[in-house]
């Protein structure tokens, strides 16, 4: 039976009441936590920072601490940085947004303001321990990589690293597409200009002949897919889903392309 938006919001609910006992478990077993502990202090705020009254929303976060005090004349100012959060939103639809947010000052801030880790993903996934113990390392390694006193292992700084790459970031208050696909969609595009145009014109060159009525099915075969592919560009920067179809079509492509240019070689034999 498919899941009902009720069936989505019990289980945020379930999650929602569970929060604060399954992140201090993990805070206590985890024993890069306890230095951050020491200085800004876990919070677990079912209901949001702000009052605790929001139903559709879990904050996981560190708390602020005073770094540096500076004088600006007779008077003096504590300089205050803000650790890094972990956040669990859930829409109308009973679908969850989780992201995390850096550590930040005032006069020191990442690129990204947010990194969106998922999106419309099924609450049942929060009854997975595994899968929030996953969000939670998250946490610990944007917080070691965007404190002050972070100390991130390299895998620590391999993680945020991928990251940034694969997941959503928003930059200046813009959602911005994963660098992944930004990058996924130049290449093809290169593929299909570059790549393409020198098939093309050597098949140009090649169709002196006229084709035998199997090659000229096959050679319609691969215009529709490249059709396909382009059509598939167009939507990239929303779906990874969409790299997976232009994979399984650019190989169509390939085997195909390859099977007309030995029949055509075999037309210039003859």
């Amino acid at each position: 039976m498919a899941r009902t938006r009720q069936d989505r919001r019990n289980d945020f609910d379930e999650f929602f009441t569970t929060a604060v006992t399954t992140f201090t478990e993990f805070r206590d077993n985890d024993r890069h936590a306890e230095k951050f502990q020491n200085i800004y202090m876990l919070n677990i705020c079912p209901g949001s920072r702000a009052g605790g009254t929001n139903n559709r929303i879990v904050e996981v976060f560190w708390g602020n601490r005073p770094f540096e005090t500076i004088t600006q004349g007779r008077s003096w100012k504590a300089l205050t940085e803000f650790g890094a959060t972990l956040l669990y939103e859930r829409d109308d639809n009973g679908f969850v947004i989780i992201s995390i947010y850096p550590a930040y000052t005032d006069s020191r801030k990442q690129l990204e303001s947010i990194i969106t880790l998922e999106i419309w993903l099924d609450p049942i996934k929060l009854k997975d321990k595994s899968f929030l113990k996953k969000n939670w390392n998250d946490l610990m390694a944007y917080m070691e990589c965007t404190s002050l006193d972070g100390n991130p292992t390299f895998f620590q700084r391999q993680r945020i690293s991928y990251l940034r790459t694969f997941k959503n970031l928003v930059i200046d208050n813009k959602w911005i597409p994963t660098r992944f696909s930004v990058f996924t969609k130049e290449v093809l595009k290169y593929v299909l200009t570059v790549g393409l145009s020198g098939f093309i014109i050597y098949l140009v060159t090649l169709l002196n002949q006229p084709m035998n009525e199997k090659t000229e099915k096959q050679l319609e075969k691969v215009n529709k897919n490249l059709e396909k592919v382009s059509t598939q560009l167009d939507k990239i920067s929303e779906s990874n889903s969409d790299i997976r179809i232009i994979t399984i079509t650019m190989d169509s492509i390939n085997i195909q392309t390859k099977e007309i240019l030995k029949a055509i070689e075999k037309h210039k034999e003859k």
